[in-house]
């Protein structure tokens, strides 16, 4: 009976020490050489007139989410799910490589040229919006328009029209 305790004992203590060294190597990543810590702040990418555009109607200032790395505008100060929006999350050029070689067999990827240094979209089956995905250099960035309204105001295609514009408009402040 003590002989088992003690390899119990031996056994936890090196799962204790191998979690530790675990999580230095985590808290280590972000010393990496990129971050989205690292890119410029989401509300940087574009203007409230290029929203307004996009979204057909006019839009509040871009208000940035909690954990910075995603900015939205929005015709309501809310930025309610009713409302129509424009959503724009950096990315680590990491996930933007994922996110090109999605797991989920029904997402499409369907490549844009002429913005950046590689753009795809991420097109999901059904009438969900799409989503654009730009790197320049070592950022990368995503926009999707969102209006959940009842009819939509605007086709698949007419969004991703809007989100190349907006990626555009992005990739020129970069």
């Amino acid at each position: 009976m003590n002989t088992q305790r003690r390899t119990v004992s031996i056994a936890t203590c090196g799962m204790v020490l191998a979690l530790l060294s675990a999580a230095r190597f985590v808290a280590a990543e972000p010393h990496a050489s990129f971050s989205t810590r690292n890119a410029p702040a989401a509300c940087t990418f574009l203007g409230t007139g290029d929203a307004t555009t996009a979204l057909g109607v006019p839009s509040q200032p871009g208000k940035q989410f909690i954990d910075s790395a995603g900015c939205v505008w929005s015709n309501d100060p809310a930025a309610s799910d009713s409302s129509r929006r424009v959503i724009l999350n950096t990315h680590s050029p990491a996930a933007f490589g994922f996110a090109a070689h999605p797991a989920i067999t029904t997402i499409r990827i369907e490549p844009v040229a002429g913005i950046g240094d590689e753009a795809f979209y991420q097109i999901y089956p059904g009438d969900a919006s799409p989503f654009i995905w730009v790197r320049k250099g070592t950022v990368a960035f995503s926009i999707r328009m969102l209006t959940r309204l009842e009819p939509r105001p605007f086709t698949n295609d007419q969004e991703k029209a809007k989100e190349a514009v907006l990626a555009r408009a992005a990739v020129a402040k970069i």
